[in-house]
């Protein structure tokens, strides 16, 4: 942006330039909050997905025997008989970034509509096994959806963060320094000109001065015609 180059604008270029240096300062903190929480919940977060994808391999095993062992009828008491389950979402903010956390609305109840259509007596130790670890494992899965969730959201926010730093560094301050450089040699030169003015005008006065003393000197030292007559 083409700015004329006045005082007024170098001043105000100049309180850009701290007003953009803060801001970058700033934004450099946050990036260094933000890695710094991303890299807790990544260590936390391997510890779960661990613990999850065990879960998943216990589960797959689990489920194969049921279908070997009990075939159909697994399938019949895998059914659900309760409504779909509602999801309540609540959002968290970490270092201005906003992300989502999931809770079921059942969550630490016993909720007695959530069953399964199967006879305990009628089945197997298999069938028992694997119910147990779907019940043990629900927290687990929604730690495991939670933490995700925040990482992405965090990863999200360092991107964005990193953009602006970048942005500012590398375009907005260069730009405001190569017009604060130009403004300043406009008025220095301006500043050299109007110097070599009045030097050029101080000469040419004390010149027209000079020439005019002789022509006073020789006026005061000439005889007047009064003088010449009388003589």
């Amino acid at each position: 942006m083409n700015r004329p180059p006045t005082r007024d604008q170098l001043l105000s270029l100049r309180r850009q330039i701290v007003v953009v240096q803060y801001g970058k300062m700033l934004l450099e903190k946050k990036r260094d909050a933000l890695i710094r929480a991303i890299e807790e919940d990544r260590r936390l977060f391997r510890e779960i997905e661990k613990q999850f994808l065990d879960l998943c391999g216990k589960l797959s095993f689990s489920y194969s025997l049921v279908r070997i062992f009990d075939g159909n009828f697994a399938l019949r008491v895998l059914k659900p008989v309760s409504p779909p389950l509602e999801i309540r979402s609540t959002f968290h903010v970490l270092v201005g970034c906003r992300y989502p956390q999931f809770q079921s609305p059942y969550e630490g109840l016993a909720a007695e509509s959530e069953g399964l259509a199967y006879d305990p007596a009628l089945a197997s130790l298999n069938l028992d096994d694997l119910l147990k670890l779907l019940e043990e494992g629900k927290g687990l899965v929604w730690e495991f959806i939670n933490k995700k969730a925040k990482l992405q959201a965090l990863d999200r926010e360092l991107k964005k963060t990193l953009q602006k730093i970048n942005t500012l560094q590398h375009i907005l301050l260069p730009s405001l320094g190569r017009d604060l450089k130009r403004i300043r040699e406009t008025l220095s030169e301006r500043e050299r000109q109007e110097l070599f003015n009045i030097k050029k005008l101080r000469t040419r006065m004390i010149r027209r001065q000079e020439k005019s003393r002789p022509e006073r000197n020789f006026q005061r030292c000439s005889p007047s015609p009064s003088s010449r007559v009388s003589s």
